[in-house]
This record gives C-alpha cells, structure tokens and sequence, in this order.
C-alpha cells in the first residue's frame, strides 16, 4: 500500500506543470468550437448546399474534432511526464548529496588532525 502511495505522488516542476494545463485547456476549448462548428454546420437550413452535404461536411468536423481532442490527451500526458521531476532533480536528493560531501570533508578533517 505505501509504494502505491509513493508512486503515485509524483512530484512536478511547476512551470512546466502550469504550461501543460494551460495548454490542455486551450486545446480543449479547440476541440470544443470545432464541434460547435459541426453541428452548426450540419444543422443549417438556410443554406443553399443540400442537406447532405451539409452533414457530410459536418461529419467531417466532428472526425476532426474527435481526433484533436485525442492529440490533445495524449499531449497533456506527454506534457506532465516532461513536467514531472527526476530524483537527481528534487531538493531532497540535493539535500542528501550536500549531506554526504559535508561528512566526506569531516571525515577528511579528522585525517588530518591524526596526522
């Protein structure tokens, strides 16, 4: 149960972090308008294409929507593992590598006084 806990507890960099969720949101509003659009598009009547057409062309909106919104998932994962910090990157993996460079310099320091 902990290593679950601690796997999924991930730390990130948080301005990578921000940027992947400001982008996801942008892209979903994307993929949100060019639904819109679709419908929009085959729903019209006061148009002078057929209504065939119409909804082929809004057929084709709703495909390229489904498929900016899965790009768009897939880049919001690929994002957040970019944004997520590797061991050597986290204050406490600094703060253990300054811990055993001070205790290599003391125990260089009681060396020397033996000496």
């Amino acid at each position: 149960m902990r290593k679950e806990k601690a796997m999924n507890s991930s730390k990130y960099d948080q301005v990578k972090y921000s940027k992947a969720l400001r982008f996801a949101a942008l892209r979903f509003i994307v993929a949100v308008y060019i639904c819109y659009l679709a419908f929009k598009i085959a729903s019209a009547d006061d148009t002078t294409m057929s209504k065939t057409l119409c909804w082929i062309i809004g057929g084709v909106f709703i495909a390229a929507a489904i498929g900016f919104g899965v790009y768009s998932y897939k880049r919001f994962h690929a994002d957040l593992d970019d944004a997520k910090l590797k061991e050597e990157d986290t204050i406490e993996a600094v703060a253990e590598e300054a811990d055993a460079e001070d205790s290599d310099a003391d125990s260089d320091i009681s060396v020397n006084k033996n000496i």
